[in-house]
């Protein structure tokens, strides 16, 4: 049997573009950013970037930046945090500490448990805006609340079926017209009268601590939890994607954003940055790209596909991705534009699972299966393959139970995965 190097079998991969492609950095010391903590990226309509880091918020017009503080602002609050933008350009801020904040560019409003009945006394943690423009908040201690510019409604466990107080995140799906909020106790969804509850115990939630959801547009929701990877849930059907099945480098998930082409782009507590758009995957982290720090709190693409990267330790990393506007859907069928090995599926399996990989030229593919030793245990591919994708299925019925790697060569393309038999 054909012996490889474990090392190099385990760390090979097709990062390179990560390493490729240039990034910025801002932070604390370069740039007008008050902290190197950063709470939040949001976008407007005319593409400036707003940022809230501790003890401010930053606005980003081309390249002029202004910081919004105590000093000029109703930002008195030291943790700013999530951002909405309702309409163009104004924007709805949840901070921890000064209840929620609305600016339009000129003119501030602050609501807080002293002028209004938003509930848990100043920490709000996330604003969605649904199709009528009623503003639906959560809050840490004291459930939820929805306001219609003049009346508020609370919601709470005392006087709904909410099954916790503290909202960790709000999403409006506008297809169902369900607000959703993502709760330490699962996931609520309400649509004005009626209530449903999905946790760990009745659904696929793989845990209860919700810290984001992202609705795409097709009306799937992404939630991402504390611990337990995210999941793709669309009607009666849920895809788990963790550590375990999938190339996620950390469990802990932080936030997820949907660009224009689709891609989820997915933060992690301490993995780094995941952008997947099945079955491919990306990962950028400090071992294989220039982004500044693993620990991601919020990400942002805007329309030139520019991606926007907040970590909650040393600032902002910003590169270029793709450029934006193609969704993948409008791809022609058959065109490949780039090297990819996807995640087996399923994963794990017994006894066979399927491989695909695409090419975007003619080259000599090898794809072969190693056990952890090194030892070759299968020979997929060897042998000149045509442009485009290309799908294998691996038997592996005479093998045992264990974890193995699967490795893929063409031409200067090197990638390397992990499958899992378990019979």
């Amino acid at each position: 049997m054909k012996k490889l190097c474990l090392f190099v079998l385990l760390f090979v991969s097709s990062y390179s573009f990560c390493q490729d492609t240039p990034w910025v950095t801002y932070n604390s010391k370069n740039s007008k950013l008050p902290s190197d903590n950063i709470h939040s990226v949001a976008i407007d309509s005319f593409g400036v970037k707003w940022i809230t880091a501790e003890k401010g918020l930053v606005k980003i017009d081309g390249n002029n930046w202004t910081l919004y503080d105590k000093s000029n602002s109703a930002v008195t609050c030291t943790h700013p945090g999530k951002i909405t933008i309702e309409g163009k350009d104004t924007l709805w801020i949840a901070t921890y500490c000064a209840g929620l904040l609305r600016f339009d560019g000129t003119n501030w409003k602050v609501y807080n448990s002293t002028n209004s009945p938003l509930p848990a006394d100043k920490w709000v943690t996330a604003v969605a805006i649904d199709n009528e423009g009623n503003k639906w908040v959560g809050t840490a201690t004291g459930g939820a609340a929805k306001f219609d510019g003049k009346d508020w409604t609370v919601y709470n466990t005392s006087n709904s079926k909410i099954p916790s107080n503290h909202i960790n995140c709000v999403a409006y799906h506008s297809m169902m017209g369900l607000t959703v909020f993502g709760t330490d106790s699962g996931v609520a969804m309400f649509d004005g009268t009626n209530w449903t509850i999905n946790n760990k115990d009745n659904s696929p939630l793989p845990g209860n601590d919700v810290q984001t959801i992202t609705i795409d547009k097709k009306g799937i929701l992404w939630v991402g939890t504390k611990g337990q990877g995210f999941v793709a849930h669309a009607g009666t059907t849920c895809d788990i994607y963790n550590t375990f099945n999938s190339e996620l480098k950390s469990n802990f998930i932080s936030t997820i954003f949907i660009d224009l082409k689709n891609q989820k782009w997915i933060g992690t507590e301490t993995g780094g940055l995941h952008k997947f758009l099945s079955p491919s995957w990306s990962v950028f982290d400090t071992s294989n790209s220039d982004i500044v720090s693993d620990s991601i709190s919020t990400i942002a693409v805007d329309t030139n596909g520019t991606v926007w990267v907040g970590t909650s330790n040393k600032g902002l990393s910003v590169f270029k991705d793709i450029p934006a506007g193609i969704d993948d859907d409008d791809l022609p069928v058959g065109t490949v534009h780039a090297y990819s090995l996807s995640q087996n599926y399923p994963n794990p399996f017994n006894p066979t699972t399927r491989i695909n990989y695409s090419i975007p030229k003619e080259e000599f593919v090898t794809l072969k299966i190693y056990d952890l030793l090194g030892s070759e245990v299968a020979s997929m591919v060897s042998e000149l393959k045509k442009a485009g994708s290309h799908s294998v299925e691996f038997n592996a019925s005479k093998l045992p139970s264990g974890v193995y790697i699967y490795t893929i060569r063409a031409g200067q393309f090197r990638d390397s995965r992990k499958l899992l038999l378990l019979k």
